[in-house]
């Protein structure tokens, strides 16, 4: 809710624009507010800055332009009073040559910030994280209103992209690999977690790819999330506080020294169940009150002559649990004598460095980062003695020292150059004993500690062949050390402009993805009581992605999309000596075993996707998605079958509208709905007569996959 006084309340726009391709300032861009009488406008300078003062308060649409670049037009942007407002715009330049110049809007507010994605890409904006009905500001929760994604359960936030595992997820953040970003994360090999870590306050609008990445993202299967950091306000400090269902926080931003470019940022957040637990408030129901806390910033340091530094980070930490009942009495399903504690911490912090060299056509950025995890588990159970036993134990700890660097040329407006390599350096301490009910003992599943390493590089090229054709190529290759696994990928995208108002996008390539540690490293014991790693030489995951798309911008701000996909996966994890034919990693979205696994098992994910979307204009959005798909999975010795993710349909809708009210219409409330529909995932059906001979649960693995749970079908609305 954008908020003003009865008088006609006003704010700065400010902000920055450079080329897109080099990252160079430009100067004399004309910036103008459109619909503004008189007009209003201002003139970028020799950094590129711009500053718009006595902006009126409420959504307003600005046109930036110049000669011989493509117009930027930035719609419906909010302006409030209480912050002000900083656009970072980018601009590119034109195909024809000086002489005989065109320009042509640029209007597509979807477009992917990274200028070498062509198809199955999305632009989240800060804006639409808050948008969007129990979004609450969580990107991974927001990127379940597009087409072919949706959720693993209520529970959590991770993604399931056309049929994938979860576990095919890939976080960056500032350009390079981080750990899942999430508090209550989902276990070993999950992306996704009962809350975020990220805070809209320091976001800045970031990319989400559903199917064939460029060639600069590696250790991939099913999705990309490319978070960017916002920076704080160089010239006014500014503070900001929000309560709400999940928790407190409070953010603060400005110049680190008056006067200067350097600017601070940083937020923290609380969780509310746990305050409301520390005022005497117990809404648990005698289970552990789940606890979280995080904190993100970023510290920006622009130079004259040796470009810009920057420091950022993310921590967080989280707890949960649930006891038992310690009344025998009161046991009526097996849970209720076992109870559980956990805990969880996430630490990141790392430096950029951007640098434009004097030609003003190169500029080479890199990032080091190192990040560190951990996980503890402990359950426990009460038998009818009353006697406490330790039915699983864990604690897994992993800490990475990434360093990435990548230099891009521009050699004219067809041609551009960007090559990059990554080292991680990753450490390990890992322990897990669970129960074994056959032996009745602890059984050690993995105790294990050391490091090794992990190498990516890639090369890629834009090729602009004419003003209406596009084509990125590259590749994208992947040495682990543990192993001495070696992956490489060729990358293929094409964007064709038919017209202003159709084009037709393809996108073809190789990924992969390794397992967790862990799974590399789980351990047996011989007959002779040696311990072994039976999967020390499990080869990378690895997948074909094919997709072709069209667009169709049939009104001003109405878009008709759809795509049609194909993936293939190849060297799945599987475990050959599995009579049930289920235990493949495409079933999973987290977990460990110690069981040894094969390269032997394969996929399939195919499905057509069709997307109506009107833009934010007007007052009012719409996004309409349908999507229809198979996801299949072999094993050796076993028909192919579904897997646990094939839903078959996913149908969403997100739509908003927003009423100006007041005195001087300069107050906003804004409606939201959100409706999901999509197909039961699908589970192992239960064998009744097995299972009241035996008096257990058996499943009927000859039938696993078969069967679908009920449709999910959920309604929220947001005021």
């Amino acid at each position: 809710m954008i908020s003003a006084n009865a008088q006609n309340l006003t704010q700065t726009v400010k902000g920055k624009v450079i080329d897109i391709d080099t990252n160079t300032p430009l100067v004399g861009v004309t910036i103008v507010l459109l619909d503004s009488d008189p007009i209003q406008g201002s003139i970028s300078d020799l950094d590129g800055n711009f500053k718009l003062d006595k902006v009126p308060v409420g959504r307003q649409s600005f046109k930036m332009s110049y000669l011989g670049y493509e117009n930027i037009y930035r719609n419906e942007v909010p302006v409030a009073s209480g912050r002000e407002v900083v656009l970072n715009i980018q601009m590119k330049e034109s195909f024809v040559s000086m002489d005989e110049v065109k320009v042509f809007a640029h209007k597509d507010k979807s477009q992917a910030l990274n200028v070498m994605a062509n198809i199955s890409s999305h632009q989240i904006s800060v804006e639409s994280t808050s948008r969007v009905a129990a979004g609450i500001s969580d990107p991974a929760r927001t990127a379940q209103s597009y087409a072919g994604v949706s959720s693993a359960d209520d529970e959590g936030n991770e993604l399931v992209i056309r049929g994938n595992s979860p576990r095919g997820m890939l976080w960056r953040m500032e350009g390079i690999e981080i750990p899942n970003p999430n508090h209550f994360p989902n276990g070993e090999g999950g992306s996704g977690g009962g809350v975020s870590a990220l805070s809209s306050q320091v976001l800045s609008n970031s990319d989400f790819f559903t199917s064939a990445f460029p060639a600069d993202y590696g250790n991939a299967l099913s999705g990309v999330f490319d978070l960017r950091l916002r920076k704080g306000n160089a010239e006014k400090r500014e503070y900001a506080f929000q309560l709400g269902v999940l928790g407190a926080q409070v953010a603060a931003e400005g110049p680190i020294v008056k006067g200067k470019q350097a600017s601070y940022l940083i937020n923290y957040r609380y969780s509310t169940l746990e305050m409301l637990s520390k005022i005497g408030i117990d809404i648990s129901g005698g289970d552990v009150v789940p606890k979280f806390q995080d904190l993100s910033y970023k510290l920006y340091f622009p130079t004259r002559k040796a470009g810009y530094f920057s420091i950022w980070g993310l921590g967080g930490i989280s707890s949960a649990g649930s006891n038992y009942l310690t009344d025998s009495t009161l046991w009526t399903y097996r849970s209720d004598r076992y109870g559980y504690s956990e805990n969880h911490r996430l630490m990141i912090n790392g430096i950029t460095h951007n640098y434009i060299f004097k030609n003003g056509k190169t500029y080479i950025r890199s990032v080091a980062a190192y990040s560190t995890t951990t996980s503890s588990v402990v359950e426990d159970s009460l038998g009818h003695g009353y006697m406490r036993a330790t039915t699983q134990d864990e604690n897994m700890e992993y800490g990475t020292l990434s360093l990435n660097s990548f230099i891009n040329h521009k050699f004219n407006s067809r041609h551009i150059i960007r090559t990059g390599l990554t080292v991680h350096h990753k450490t390990f301490s890992l322990y897990m004993k669970d129960y074994n009910y056959e032996e009745r003992k602890l059984e050690t599943l993995i105790s294990n500690s050391g490091s090794t390493q992990m190498m990516e590089g890639y090369l890629q090229w834009q090729y602009r062949l004419s003003e209406k054709l596009e084509i990125n190529t590259g590749f994208h290759g992947t040495y682990m050390f543990l192993n001495s696994d070696f992956v490489i990928e060729p990358r293929m995208g094409l964007t064709w402009k038919v017209n202003n108002k159709n084009s037709i996008n393809i996108g073809a390539g190789l990924h992969s993805k390794a397992e967790p540690l862990s799974i590399y490293l789980a351990e047996q014991e011989a007959p002779d009581g040696t311990i072994f790693t039976p999967n020390l030489d499990l080869g990378i995951t690895r997948s074909a992605h094919l997709v072709a798309g069209y667009n169709w911008n049939f009104a001003q701000d109405f878009r008709l999309k759809t795509e049609l996909y194909y993936q293939y996966l190849y060297n799945v994890p599987v475990n050959d000596e599995d009579t049930t034919g289920t235990v493949s990693a495409l079933n999973f979205s987290s977990g460990y075993t110690n069981k040894q696994l094969s390269n032997r098992g394969t996929g399939r994910n195919y499905g057509l996707e069709l997307t109506l979307e009107k833009f934010f204009s007007n007052n009012y959005y719409l996004l309409a998605t349908t999507s229809i798909f198979e996801s299949k999975y072999t094993m050796p010795e076993f028909e192919e079958r579904n897997t646990t993710f094939n839903s078959g349909y996913i149908n969403n809708l997100v739509a908003g509208k927003e009423f100006m009210v007041g005195k001087n219409k300069q107050n906003i409330i804004g409606a939201n709905l959100r409706v999901i529909w999509r197909g039961g995932y699908r589970t192992i059906p239960l064998n009744l007569e097995e299972s009241i001979l035996q008096n257990r649960d058996v499943r009927d693995y000859e039938q696993a996959y078969e069967t679908k749970a009920p449709d999910y079908f959920r309604v929220d609305v947001g005021v």
